[in-house]
């Protein structure tokens, strides 16, 4: 597994990773075709353009692309603002292994890292969890689990 920077050409296939996850996870709303495509081409846009401070990365296996990955860097935290996977590639620890990758960063930084995770997505905050984070605050949507550095 290896990451690459997102470009412009990727905007789509990250959309579409996005969906099949999400979808995947039964977490995409009931749709029609036409509000499908209209969010796919508005996240294509948005990943087009990300914000400042924001790392949009291609995550690769075997040079396939299989997932996506948004960090925000700030000087007090690295915020991990959204990683998806395929389907079909979940379950093989790459989601772990970005996840301790992002651990290493943010010891190195000396700052902790931030993990924002949807309270509709029990199988993301168990990993996370799993991995050291700890719930710090909520909102109706979305949890915010915090990971700190020992040190």
């Amino acid at each position: 597994m290896r990451l690459r920077p997102a470009t412009a050409d990727d905007a789509d296939r990250l959309a579409d990773i996005v969906m099949a996850a999400t979808k995947a996870q039964g977490r995409w709303p009931d749709n029609t075709p036409e509000q499908d495509e209209q969010w796919r081409a508005g996240f294509a846009e948005w990943s087009r353009n990300p914000e400042p401070d924001s790392f949009l990365s291609v995550i690769l296996l075997d040079d396939e692309v299989v997932g996506r990955l948004r960090v925000v860097r700030r000087e007090s935290a690295l915020h991990l603002a959204g990683i998806q996977l395929l389907p079909s590639v979940q379950g093989r620890g790459i989601g772990t292994a970005i996840i301790r990758d992002l651990q290493g960063a943010a010891a190195r930084d000396g700052v902790p890292l931030l993990i924002g995770v949807e309270k509709d997505n029990p199988r993301a905050r168990r990993l996370y969890e799993r991995l050291g984070c700890v719930v710090e605050s909520e909102s109706d949507d979305e949890y915010l689990l915090r990971w700190t550095p020992k040190g």
